[in-house]
């Protein structure tokens, strides 16, 4: 019999695939119930080493902006917007709709965009279609500032997660082909940028994706940075009905009382979670993979889970929401060792591996490298987290 996750601190309901051009989107299931625990802050360390900010990391790289025409406006950086839910339709958001949800109490923005699950060099890939001018507030510190980056993208460009970009090998500078419903496009690759929405490896412009055949409007970012994002999520799923699929995307919200108690996973379990995780040691990295010949580091880690009857959620961001944060100096076998290691958005939890005890962890560690086990690094480290299942 499955077991069910028990999730700390976030929804797991995460986008694994958009619906393609007017189907309806796949979302991750099940959506869990969340025990209470202390908020995050209390559990570990600051993971940002002394006198860091994501205001110093450099803006990424990008292709070359001498290309830039200049002949399509884009606002200068303005006020940086928090990220606390995003939401995808099967269609178009009614203005109404839209209307209430920026009406709700602690919404202070709403930014509209466009959704949809396409293909980059015959890879599946969630794109966002958005208004360079105003998404750019949404977007991590580092990539909102870059003036370059979304001339780039309102010129037709296309800005790749700095893990597909550098995972797959879409380097800066090079071209891809985009198919949509309508066809194919190739798109330069303007930089490797991450979006900051857990799941999303890829932005264009609106009126790019509108050639490509997106459903107009089917997303929403909302930011709510003071609000209480429990009832707020109620009040979303009212407003937004059923057919709309929400993500929490707000790094630290206070537990969701439940009165479900949740269990860290039996060592019994955890055993033999370990020895599905080391039957492949050996086999290649490939970003996207989810097993059983080859992985990236979360699709191994939900892969070795499901061989033990455990679901995990797919994206590595989520996954840090899987049960308890406990301290390094705690970590047992099987718990999940998180890193932020993406340059371009240093908050992001990117990367993951499964704690084997002594100091020594397995993992799927990038392109070109295969499964094995290495020593724990604690550059970047994000913390350690104890996965649980409902009683």
């Amino acid at each position: 019999m499955r077991q069910r996750l028990a999730a700390c601190g976030t929804s797991m309901v995460v986008a694994v695939a958009f619906g393609a051009l007017g189907a309806g989107p796949a979302w991750a299931d099940p959506t869990p119930r969340v025990q209470d625990r202390p908020p995050l802050a209390e559990q570990r360390p600051s993971d940002r080493p002394s006198g860091e900010s994501p205001r110093d990391a450099p803006a990424p790289e990008v292709a070359d902006p001498g290309e830039l025409s200049g002949d399509v406006d884009v606002a200068p950086f303005g006020r940086a917007r928090s990220r606390e839910y995003f939401a995808v339709a099967p269609g178009t958001l009614s203005r109404d709709t839209l209307r209430r949800v920026a009406e709700l109490d602690g919404v202070a923005a709403v930014e509209v965009v466009d959704a949809a699950r396409v293909t980059i060099d015959g890879e599946p890939t969630s794109v966002l279609g958005v208004n360079p001018s105003t998404f750019r507030n949404y977007a991590p510190t580092p990539s909102a500032r870059s003036d370059e980056i979304w001339q780039g993208v309102a010129e037709g460009r296309i800005a790749l997660s700095n893990d597909v970009g550098t995972q797959r090998g879409l380097d800066v500078g090079g071209t891809v082909t985009v198919a949509g419903g309508r066809g194919e496009v190739r798109k330069e690759v303007w930089t490797h940028a991450t979006s900051g929405v857990a799941g999303i490896d890829g932005v264009i412009s609106r009126s790019a994706a509108r050639e490509l055949g997106f459903p107009r409007g089917n997303g929403v970012i909302v930011s709510a940075p003071d609000a209480d994002l429990w009832e707020l999520r109620d009040r979303l799923e009212e407003v937004l009905g059923e057919d709309t699929s929400l993500q929490l995307l707000a790094d630290e919200p206070a537990p969701r009382p439940s009165g479900a108690e949740g269990a860290a996973v039996p060592e019994t379990v955890v055993e033999e979670m370990i020895a599905a995780a080391e039957s492949r040691l050996g086999l290649p990295y490939v970003w996207g993979a989810e097993g059983p010949d080859s992985f990236d580091c979360s699709g191994l880690v939900q892969w070795a889970f499901a061989q033990a009857g455990v679901a995990v959620p797919r994206v590595t961001h989520d996954q840090w929401w899987a049960g308890e944060h406990v301290e390094l100096a705690d970590a047992r076998r099987g718990d999940l060792v998180f890193w932020r290691s993406d340059p371009t958005a240093p908050e992001y939890i990117s990367h993951v591996a499964i704690y084997l005890g002594d100091g020594m962890m397995l993992e799927a560690p990038r392109s070109g490298d295969v499964v094995k086990v290495t020593e724990v690094r604690t550059d970047r480290l994000a913390g350690v987290v104890r996965v649980s299942v409902a009683d």
